[in-house]
């Protein structure tokens, strides 16, 4: 149990219901302890330099013409390049595009994208380190449950904290299955977070096939005023 992902943030009912999964586990014979990756708190950080980084190069030569959207406001094949991406990067993808470019721009590269390698790797030996002693590590998928659409569309912080439980395996590149482990005081469904070492998606899947067939979440279904 990483002390990291369940400490301020995570909301009492999703912890709640997280531990209760884990003593589920342990009555199936697994034995639980507490573990520190300290670097994790710096995952959010070094994510929203790292992929925009990546979306800006991948991004670069897109043009949008063998896929999805291709404008029909062009005058010639530059304007229709130009028009395309502009109606077809949505404000995020624009975002992360000018963000990604500041980064690995001449005089910031080191200061940012490199930096934030090096910390990815910090991130992922904290992860081996507790893998020494563990087989699995389990965490809430996420600090909260379900917020209302377009709640957060004015605080850009709090929805990029949303992730902060998933967003250190990614950079870890290691693997990880989220299982439903409960229902909140609102009737909505709360995510449970099995992490396993690197290229061991084995040992992950079993034991989120055990935590299924003995929690008696497998079959719950959300509902929805929709």
């Amino acid at each position: 149990m990483p002390k990291e992902f369940f400490g301020e943030g995570t909301d009492p009912e999703v912890k709640a219901a997280v531990m209760a999964g884990i003593e589920k586990l342990c009555s199936l014979g697994a034995v639980a302890e507490e573990v520190s990756i300290p670097t994790v708190k710096y995952g959010v950080p070094v994510y929203y330099i790292i992929a925009p980084a990546e979306c800006s190069s991948n991004l670069a030569r897109y043009d949008g013409v063998r896929y999805g959207v291709r404008s029909e406001k062009s005058r010639d094949v530059i304007s229709m390049f130009e028009s395309t991406r502009e109606e077809g990067f949505g404000a995020e993808v624009k975002q992360r595009i000018m963000i990604g470019s500041y980064a690995l721009s001449a005089g910031y590269y080191d200061a940012y994208y490199l930096k934030a390698q090096k910390v990815r790797t910090l991130i992922r030996n904290d992860f081996d380190k507790a893998f020494a002693k563990f087989d699995v590590l389990i965490t809430p998928t996420a600090p909260t449950t379900a917020f209302k659409i377009g709640e957060f569309k004015d605080d850009p912080l709090a929805m990029k904290l949303a992730d902060i439980c998933t967003i250190p395996v990614n950079l870890a590149g290691i693997p990880a299955v989220s299982l439903p482990c409960g229902k909140d005081s609102k009737n909505l469904p709360i995510g449970l977070q099995i992490i396993g070492k690197g290229l061991d998606e084995e040992t992950v899947i079993r034991t989120a096939y055990a935590y299924e067939q003995a929690g008696g979440f497998a079959n719950m279904k959300p509902t929805t005023s929709l």
